[in-house]
């Protein structure tokens, strides 16, 4: 437990800053509790958090402006799901950032699109920065709220946290991972 809080201490928020960037839903609720271990500050880990989704972002929609849609049209899957994010896009215009910011694994697609499509970069933006806020708000309350139910059920006994946090992501991954598993076996 030392060395965690060592490197949370040291690197927490270079921590915070790579996983949004690398994945971003799962790694916040992990924040959110360590926020609530208080290893973690929770504006500085939101600010982090936003930093990280937004750059990954930017260079997704900067790719898309250049070179978007001839690299989303070349395989399949980023062709189906290219085409899924475009009706969402001409449905929702604007709108479609918050919806997708919430649609767990349609980050890079819609993000290319956005740049591919001529959307301004001065209004994607400003609406990726609010929607981005909401969505790091809501998922750092999420993990804040397993850390307080972990703290309900084994007190000050730090050690069970971890494993109770392991858990409740071995479900979320099962909850996410399942359905889309699902859906390869139904097609073949």
């Amino acid at each position: 437990m030392e060395s965690l809080e060592y490197f949370l201490q040291n690197y927490g928020y270079i921590a915070v800053f790579i996983g949004t960037f690398l994945e971003g839903e799962i790694f916040l609720l992990v924040v959110g509790f360590f926020i609530k271990l208080k290893l973690l500050n929770p504006y500085v880990s939101l600010v982090s958090a936003m930093a990280g989704a937004f750059f990954h972002e930017m260079i997704y929609f900067l790719l898309g402006k250049w070179k978007g849609r001839e690299f989303l049209l070349r395989n399949r899957h980023t062709r189906k799901e290219y085409r899924r994010a475009k009706k969402l896009l001409h449905r929702y215009g604007i709108l479609s950032i918050f919806i997708i910011r919430f649609l767990y694994g349609m980050r890079m697609i819609p993000m290319m699109l956005m740049g591919a499509t001529g959307f301004s970069p001065v209004k994607f933006i400003l609406f990726n920065l609010i929607s981005l806020f909401f969505w790091a708000v809501i998922y750092l309350s999420i993990g804040f709220f397993f850390g307080k139910a972990a703290e309900h059920f084994f007190g000050e006994a730090k050690e069970y946290y971890f494993a109770f946090i392991g858990l409740v992501i071995v479900i979320l991954l099962l909850l996410l991972v399942y359905p889309k598993i699902l859906e390869k076996i139904r097609k073949q």
